[in-house]
C-alpha cells in the first residue's frame, strides 16, 4: 500500500469512463434471423397432410373446462408424489405405495433410496410445491412437479394410467 498523506491512495480506473461513444451495433444484429418463420393470415398451412394429421392429435386445443377425470387424475397425482417422496426421505415404507404405484416404480424407488441417490437428500425433507397434470389421452397423464429440499428446488417427472381399479403411478423420475 502506498499512503500520500496518511490516506490510501485510491484505486486506478480500471473500467472506461462513460464519457466514451457507445460502440456502433454488430452488422450481424442488423440482419433478421434467417431461422425465424415468417407467417401471415393466409398461409396458415405448412407441412403435409400426414405432418398436420400428427400435430393436430398429440396437440389438442386446451380448453378452460375441466372435466372430472382431470381432476381426480390431479388430485391423485399430488397424493402419490407426496408418498413418493416420503418414501425417499425415508420418512415412509416403499410398501405403502403399493395401492398407488407399479411394482417397478416402487423397486426403483427403493434403490434410489437405499443407495443414497436421492437429489438434495441432506438439505432436508422434500416438499412438494407445484403439480402440473397433462392429459395424454382418456387414460393417461404426464406429471411434472416441483418440491423444495431447504432453499433448493428440484424437479421431477411421473406418469399415471387409469386402469379398472383407478390411477397407478406407472414412471417416476427424480432430478
Amino acid at each position: 500500500m502506498v499512503f500520500e498523506g496518511g490516506f490510501v491512495r485510491p484505486a486506478p480506473q480500471l473500467e472506461p469512463s462513460p464519457l466514451r461513444p457507445p460502440l456502433p451495433p454488430s452488422p450481424l444484429r442488423q440482419q433478421p434471423c434467417r431461422n425465424r418463420a415468417f407467417r401471415n393470415a393466409t398461409s396458415r398451412r405448412s407441412g403435409t397432410v400426414a405432418l398436420q394429421r400428427v400435430l393436430r392429435a398429440s396437440h389438442a386445443a386446451k380448453s378452460d373446462v375441466c372435466d372430472e377425470s382431470d381432476v381426480v387424475a390431479r388430485q391423485f397425482a399430488a397424493a402419490a408424489l407426496r408418498v413418493a417422496l416420503e418414501v425417499l426421505d425415508g420418512r415412509r415404507s416403499p410398501l405403502q405405495l403399493r395401492p398407488l404405484a407399479e411394482s417397478g416404480v416402487i423397486a426403483a424407488l427403493r434403490t434410489v433410496a437405499d443407495r443414497g441417490q436421492v437429489p438434495g437428500r441432506g438439505l432436508g425433507a422434500a416438499t412438494l410445491t407445484r403439480v402440473d397434470v397433462i392429459m395424454a389421452g382418456s387414460r393417461a397423464a404426464e406429471v411434472c412437479a416441483g418440491y423444495d429440499r431447504g432453499t433448493r428446488h428440484f424437479a421431477l417427472a411421473a406418469r399415471i394410467v387409469r386402469g379398472r381399479s383407478g390411477w397407478r403411478l406407472t414412471a417416476f423420475r427424480v432430478f
